[in-house]
């Protein structure tokens, strides 16, 4: 991924490791994509309040709970489902659906007005 951002001309840092404990010494992030953890790692996430955010679900549940965690934190979000196969024929069975779920932020930067609790 890095290589391909730099080809582009887009600024990106990779990290590695356990979320969200990672997240703690990183900067404010403008777009996040989570590789895996479901919602307690978008949670997270959200809460750093980036511009945009790109999950992937394994099964409608998760895809349902990240899509829920994202509206409580002020995303609009869309789901998706997506469905590959590999094209060398040995790897047909290893791919399988999933679901993207996109979120962006509806407002800047501001706040989320929360209840009591």
């Amino acid at each position: 991924m890095s290589a391909a951002a730099r080809e582009r001309g887009v600024q990106v840092q990779v990290v590695t490791g356990r979320a969200p404990h990672v997240l703690e010494n990183l900067p404010e992030p403008d777009v996040v994509r989570v590789g895996g953890g479901g919602a307690e790692v978008v949670e997270a996430v959200a809460e750093r309040r980036p511009e945009r955010i790109v999950s992937h679900a394994l099964s409608r549940a998760e895809a349902e709970a990240i899509g829920r965690v994202l509206a409580a934190h002020g995303y609009a979000v869309e789901c998706a489902f997506l469905q590959s196969v590999g094209l060398d024929p040995p790897h047909l069975g290893r791919t399988g659906p999933f679901r993207c779920v996109p979120a962006v932020r509806r407002t800047p930067r501001e706040p989320l007005a929360r209840g009591p609790g």
